[in-house]
């Protein structure tokens, strides 16, 4: 069903996760909204999405790519975005969690995702670290 979606209907589907995750713990800092902006216009979306997903409290009920490698680009947003205040709050993990799963993603690769988002300062998330958490759940 995803492949009947247009891209912006897909790029709207990506900006409700993302404003999910960075609402989940009710604080939308100016990193997080800094990033949400940066993403809309890279996607060219309306930045107004963002205000109209924050006060939605409808629970996403979208459609979600099958393609392993569509699945995993929605993930690595949400991770930076989660990531973007440098303050990773339990609710923010829970939400990621919940959403990781919905794209068909295991808890434990989810985990050590967020373990390696913990451990780096945001500047510096090692890429080959996330390719090896990749390698590890996915062959």
């Amino acid at each position: 069903m995803w492949e009947v979606l247009t891209q912006e209907e897909k790029n709207k589907v990506l900006l409700k996760m993302m404003v999910q995750v960075s609402r989940a713990d009710q604080n939308l800092s100016q990193k997080e909204f800094a990033y949400l902006i940066h993403v809309c216009n890279q996607l060219g979306l309306d930045t107004e999405l963002i205000r109209e997903y924050s006060v939605s409290s409808v629970d996403l009920k979208e459609i979600l790519p099958e393609s392993e490698e569509e699945r995993m680009q929605i993930l690595y947003h949400l991770l930076f975005v989660m990531k973007a205040d440098e303050i990773i709050q339990p609710e923010e993990e829970r939400k990621l969690y919940d959403l990781a799963f919905r794209l068909g993603f295991s808890e434990p690769m989810t985990r050590d995702f967020i373990q390696i988002l913990k451990e780096s300062p945001i500047d510096v998330i090692p890429t080959s670290a996330l390719l090896d958490v990749i390698r590890k759940y996915l062959n």
